[in-house]
């Protein structure tokens, strides 16, 4: 089971839509942020970044 979930992820799709999905609640953040006028909490909305960073880093394709 574990590898056919690593096999999916590897996919395109599979490394492409969770980020997609990621990047659109991270857009609805902010623009949330900003429509309730908190200015000063936009920050909070950029910490989780560096996983999805992470994320694409590790699920990236080996050159061979």
């Amino acid at each position: 089971m574990q590898k056919d979930h690593i096999s999916k992820r590897e996919t395109p799709l599979g490394r492409w839509l969770p980020f997609s999905f990621y990047s659109v609640n991270f857009a609805l953040w902010i623009v949330t942020g900003v429509l309730a006028g908190a200015w000063d909490l936009l920050l909070l909305a950029v910490l989780p970044l560096p996983a999805l960073g992470l994320y694409l880093l590790r699920t990236r394709k080996e050159s061979e």
